[in-house]
């Protein structure tokens, strides 16, 4: 049994505190006059990541403990590493592989589910993704999640049979996402009757929010409770995720990182694209943002820049996903939760990570 001192970040406040934990937090008490300037907060859950550090999920067993790792290593205790647009065959070997770490690893690691982004989109909504799409395949899906705990699958209604295809997704117990689309706003909304609870990056890749012919954002503004969003100050305007997140009760931090993140300028892959890294900002060649080499904590820290406070970035960065997922045991400081938690600085500066109670950075 361990413990540790400093400004505990709890659901609606923060208070200057002790965390007694093993693998779970096992007491959080008030510390009267404790001078400790450390902040103490739930470790962050990504639930679309394609990779880092110059690793991708699609390249399977080979990559997926060291892109796991890196994040890890930046604040991520909680990652769902997320496939790209691409061949069946190759999606279903990156699962095989990826299948296989977990097994191996499952008590000590941050892989705690997959999402498939695509291949079940709109051809005309690529974004960065690989020109594989298609339409929807039952036998793909009865294969691939014997092979991976596939969690979340982003998809496009409009396509032919895309909107059948949500209630066999929620059958297999997968969480359907609207992404990668340009459904009507009528339709983003049926597809919400259906069992939708979230959208994929909002904003990117997806029908507008023009006032005669709304499309999919105007759908997730006035229906949903959930939604990714890319925080890297890139991909959307700062003034763009305020009001977002006075729409969208629960919208969540996810990265959409590449395999670029952590990694120099230049050249890389997403899928079989090439993607083109200068500073923070990938494209491909005709200028398409290509992701992010976005981290977590790099998200986190620019909520706090932008004006959201550190209770209101908590929330986006972990405990707003964890809702999503149903989970109660990750997300927030309580007691009886996994010990997923990460001790930052004066500065929010990331001093140490804290998977399961085990120190595994700082």
């Amino acid at each position: 049994m361990d413990s540790i001192k400093g400004k505990i970040v709890l659901k609606n406040e923060i208070i200057s505190g002790n965390l007694i934990f093993n693998n779970k937090i096992i007491e959080v008490s008030d510390v009267k006059n404790s001078n400790n300037d450390n902040y103490i907060i739930p470790g962050y859950i990504d639930l679309h990541c394609h990779g880092g550090r110059g690793y991708d999920t699609m390249d399977g067993l080979q990559s997926i403990s060291k892109l796991s790792q890196y994040h890890l290593e930046n604040g991520t205790t909680t990652i769902f590493p997320t496939t790209v647009t691409a061949s069946l065959n190759d999606t279903f070997n990156a699962m095989k592989g990826l299948n296989k770490f977990i097994k191996k690893n499952k008590l000590k690691i941050n892989i705690e589910g997959v999402h498939l982004e695509g291949p079940f989109i709109n051809p005309n909504k690529l974004g960065a993704q690989p020109p594989f799409a298609q339409s929807p395949n039952l036998d793909f899906i009865n294969e691939i999640q014997k092979e991976a705990p596939i969690k979340i699958m982003t998809i496009a209604p409009e396509i032919l049979g895309g909107l059948d295809f949500i209630d066999t997704l929620i059958q297999y117990g997968i969480k359907p996402q609207l992404g990668h689309s340009l459904a009507s706003m009528d339709l983003c909304n049926l597809s919400i009757d259906r069992g939708v609870e979230s959208f994929t990056h909002l904003y990117n890749a997806m029908s507008g929010f023009d006032h005669r012919k709304p499309g999919a954002v105007a759908s997730a503004f006035a229906n949903l409770n959930y939604s990714e969003i890319i925080c890297d100050l890139v991909h959307v305007h700062s003034d763009m995720i305020k009001l977002a997140y006075k729409n969208i009760k629960n919208i969540y931090v996810i990265t959409d990182c590449i395999s670029a993140s952590g990694m120099k300028d230049g050249e890389y892959n997403l899928g079989i694209n090439k993607v083109y890294k200068e500073g923070n900002v990938v494209k491909l060649n005709d200028n398409t943002l290509g992701g992010s080499v976005l981290t977590m904590h790099q998200a986190f820290k620019n909520l706090i820049k932008i004006g959201f406070s550190i209770l209101e970035a908590v929330k986006l960065t972990s405990s707003n996903a964890a809702k999503y997922l149903n989970r109660s045991d990750i997300g927030s400081l309580k007691v009886g939760n996994r010990a997923n938690f990460l001790v930052l600085d004066k500065g929010l500066k990331l001093s140490s990570v804290y998977l399961n109670g085990n120190k595994v950075y700082g």
